[in-house]
Formats: C-alpha cells, sequence, structure tokens
C-alpha cells in the first residue's frame, strides 16, 4: 500500500468515529468514562434476586441530601423523556431521561446495550443510585446536577 491508501483509511476511520462522538453529543450526554462504568445487564433469575434487594427511590431524600443514597440498590417508574444511544463507542451504552410522572422531577439513567424502550413509555428501571451526574444539552435538564440510575434491569410498563 501506497500513502494514497494509508490517507484514505485513515479519513475513513477518522470519519466513523466522529460520526459516533457526534451522535453522542446530539443525544445530549457526555461519553461514558470507561465501560467499567456501566452496570452488567441482568437477565433471568439473577434480575429477579436483583429487583427484590432494590427499594423504591426516595424523592425527598434524594433532594435533601442527594449523595446520601449513593451506591444503594433502587427502582424507579417514570415515563421516558428523551433517548439516546452511543454509536461507535465500545461497549455500547443507552441514556434516557425520565421524567417522573407525579413530580416535577427527572432522573438520568444509563443502561449498558440497546433496549427497545423509545420516547414517550413509562417504564420501570432497576439499578444502582448515583449522584451527581449531568445532561447538558436538553434545556430543561441543562447546567443541573441529576441524579443517575446505573440500571441493570428495565421494563416497560402498560399505562
Amino acid at each position: 500500500m501506497d500513502r494514497r491508501h494509508f490517507l484514505i483509511l485513515g479519513l475513513l476511520a477518522g470519519f466513523f468515529v466522529g460520526y459516533g462522538v457526534s451522535e453522542l453529543l446530539i443525544a445530549g450526554i457526555s461519553l461514558p468514562s470507561s465501560g467499567n462504568d456501566l452496570a452488567k445487564p441482568l437477565t433471568g433469575a439473577e434480575a429477579v434476586k436483583y429487583k427484590e434487594e432494590c427499594r423504591a427511590l426516595d424523592l425527598s431524600t434524594s433532594r435533601e441530601d442527594p449523595y446520601a443514597l449513593n451506591g444503594q440498590k433502587v427502582w424507579v417508574e417514570g415515563t421516558v423523556y428523551k433517548k439516546g444511544e452511543s454509536y461507535g463507542v465500545k461497549p455500547q451504552e443507552t441514556f434516557i431521561a425520565l421524567k417522573i410522572n407525579t413530580t416535577p422531577d427527572y432522573i438520568l439513567l444509563s443502561y449498558a446495550g440497546k433496549t427497545p424502550i423509545k420516547k414517550g413509555d413509562h417504564i420501570k428501571a432497576y439499578g444502582e443510585y448515583f449522584y451527581p451526574a449531568e445532561d447538558t444539552t436538553t434545556p430543561e435538564l441543562k447546567n443541573k446536577e441529576l441524579p443517575l440510575i446505573k440500571v441493570v434491569y428495565i421494563e416497560k410498563i402498560n399505562s
């Protein structure tokens, strides 16, 4: 191969990586810091056991002292306000801004992998609570520190 071939291959690789990063930025959520930060999705008996260990997210506690719940297993229910997926970045990650139906609150969800969940779906998500997190482009959420759930199991609820 001569120089021109390497140049063309380099430009193509740069395009595809740039496209993946641009999709993340359009979704409005920062790049994941590393694959090690993602919780492993669970299925079957593991998911059932994990769900039993979770408790409902206490929004009053998270408002009073948002750091108090860090690391705890919780579940949260709401409506998908916004969904974004990472492309061209491994591992694949899905980001969701969840609107809590009974309050003006939003929770951010991070899920390792793809999910068929879409905007407007009513869902219940189980995972580990983390604070603070930020969605940098959604106007209603911009410049606000929000709780994040590192989701291991997610289910659609029929309304």
